[in-house]
């Protein structure tokens, strides 16, 4: 591979140590790293670029131009988040701004047939972005009194007196409250990426299945979440705070995020095997009207090579 005529790499490096950067102000010297799901997407930044690596391969070659305009509109929109992102500073920018820096170096450098990638790597980073971030800052409050009255009810109505009171719930002698974490949102992340960059690699899948499914991460997170509260309440009250809020916690949020990816598969599968079914149930019927048509159109040509036939037996006689 022939770097040095177009220096293509040079980019790909700058964007490299640009992202290895962010990636350890983030992580090794943030002291929050492990309260939030965040982080998981520079994981996922080289994830997707690993899925697209044809693409990158073929920027790096530097062999033919793309289309300038739609590479270099994403190469702005990218340093300007990105920019926007070190001053104030805002992970979720940086990453969001590095999404589309990588989208517009495929864009740029890769040839015209590799434009889809370019427009896959920044959808996929917008998507992210947008219902891992907006969408929790916007519904996170009201999602957590949603969640809250709902388990108290649950649990009144079935096991254990629980009062809500906004979202904190009280129980016996004990109260909990329902945090952003709780109502689901920390999964919202690493569920969205899973979605997008599985039906990704699944090329029998079609644009409205993607849509279907990443707009079932949001309820479905949700749901998984309200379970973990329920569980969470139902512990302390017979086991005790301290186990509760412990190791158990930690593992009952690892356990529903797991419940959530296996209804999303279960979801996709639901999705996949119908649009299969009605298409052979399409494809059947369709092939059963063109055997009874033409079994209709040969009914006359049969007949005359049955006369025939009749005719020539007669005259061998």
């Amino acid at each position: 591979m022939n770097l040095k005529p177009h220096a293509s790499w040079f980019p790909w490096l700058l964007f490299a140590l640009m992202t290895l950067h962010s990636a350890i102000r983030y992580t090794i010297f943030n002291p929050s790293f492990g309260n939030s799901d965040e982080p998981l997407l520079f994981v996922i930044l080289v994830v997707v670029l690993w899925i697209e690596r044809s693409s990158v391969k073929a920027s790096l070659r530097g062999m033919k131009n793309g289309n300038l305009i739609s590479g270099l509109a994403l190469l702005g929109a990218g340093w300007a988040l990105y920019t926007a992102g070190r001053l104030y500073p805002v992970m979720i920018l940086e990453i969001w701004g590095l999404f589309c820096i990588a989208a517009g170096l495929v864009g740029t450098l890769a040839p015209t047939q590799y434009q889809r990638s370019s427009f896959f790597i920044a959808l996929a980073g917008t998507i992210i972005v947008l219902i891992g971030w907006v969408a929790p800052e916007l519904f996170s409050s009201e999602l957590a009194l949603a969640i809250a009255d709902s388990a108290a009810k649950i649990l009144t109505a079935t096991i254990l007196p629980v009062v809500s009171n906004g979202v904190t719930l009280y129980f016996g002698p004990y109260s909990a409250e329902v945090t952003k974490a709780c109502s689901g949102m920390n999964s919202i992340f690493s569920l969205t990426a899973l979605s997008v960059l599985y039906l990704r690699e699944s090329a029998q899948r079609k644009p409205w299945h993607l849509l279907l499914l990443v707009a079932c991460v949001l309820p479905v997170a949700v749901l998984t979440n309200l379970f973990r509260v329920i569980v969470l309440v139902l512990a302390t009250n017979y086991i005790g705070d301290g186990f509760a809020q412990g190791f158990f916690h930690d593992a009952t949020g690892i356990f529903v995020f797991l419940v959530a990816l296996a209804t999303l598969a279960l979801i996709d599968h639901l999705l996949f095997h119908t649009y299969r079914g009605i298409t052979q149930t399409e494809q059947t019927a369709h092939a059963d009207q063109q055997i009874q048509h033409a079994g209709h159109s040969d009914r006359p040509l049969a007949r005359f090579i049955a006369a025939l036939g009749r005719n020539k037996g007669t005259s061998d006689l």
